[in-house]
Order: structure tokens, then C-alpha cells, then sequence
């Protein structure tokens, strides 16, 4: 279940933003929002499994730990998925899909449905993670 927070800006850790004037290294970015936008974040984590092959394998070892940890974050409009790839936090956004929640970010998606997830890279459709839901 979502847990609601009580402010009105979404902020993500360990992220780049832009000023206007120049680009600067910064450990956090916030997105305003209305204040009357309700924000909802919840924490999933998965067991991940690559499908046969080295491409799925080398994929598979580009996301985080055993297990893996993916916040989602939901205001109004905005639905976003954040993890780690490569070490790296990366915030995935929602984009159209057939059915599930599907989410985008550089080459690589990320697509949800029920309590099963795919991690997939755009540069090779034949490498693909499969996961699912941890619960407890």
C-alpha cells in the first residue's frame, strides 16, 4: 500500500540537477508541485532472474544486490519508478503500455504487472530480467 507524504515536492536523493545558468552536481532534485497534489511512495523489492542467454545475464548483473529495491512514487500526473542500474539511481517515468505499468528511462524499462516485474534494454531486445515481488 502507498504511504502518503506530507509535503508538496517530490524529492529524489543522489540525483544531478540543472540551474539555469550553468549545470551543477547536486545531491538531490525536487519537483514543485500544487500544494493540493497528494504524493504517494512505496518501497517494493524483488528477486530478479535473468532469461537464458549472456546479454540477460550481463543485464541482470546491472541492477543492484540479490534483491532488488524499486521506489515508486505517484503525484497526481506524475508516476515514476526509481532504482539503481549499474550503480547508478535511475528515475524511470511512466509511459503508455497494453496493460501493467510500464516506465522508461535512457534504453532500459522497467514494466510491472501484479506482483511481477521485467527489466528489459531497448539496444537488445533479446536481454531481458525477469522479477518478482518479495512480499512480507
Amino acid at each position: 500500500m502507498f504511504g502518503r507524504l506530507a509535503c508538496a515536492t517530490i524529492a529524489l536523493a543522489t540525483l544531478p540537477t540543472l540551474s539555469s545558468a550553468r549545470a551543477e552536481r547536486a545531491s538531490s532534485l525536487a519537483i514543485p508541485l500544487a500544494a493540493s497534489t497528494d504524493i504517494q511512495r512505496q518501497v517494493v523489492t524483488y528477486s530478479c532472474k535473468a532469461k537464458k542467454g549472456a546479454s540477460s545475464a550481463k543485464l541482470r548483473g546491472m541492477l543492484s544486490e540479490k534483491l532488488v529495491k524499486v521506489s515508486y512514487i505517484n503525484a497526481g500526473d506524475i508516476s515514476l519508478a526509481v532504482l539503481a542500474i549499474d550503480s547508478k539511481t535511475q528515475v524511470f517515468t511512466n509511459v503508455i503500455a497494453g496493460s501493467g505499468a510500464k516506465y522508461a528511462a535512457a534504453e532500459y524499462v522497467w514494466w510491472t504487472k501484479g506482483d511481477d516485474a521485467m527489466f528489459s534494454s531497448e539496444m537488445d531486445a533479446s536481454a531481458m530480467v525477469n522479477c518478482h515481488e518479495i512480499k512480507g
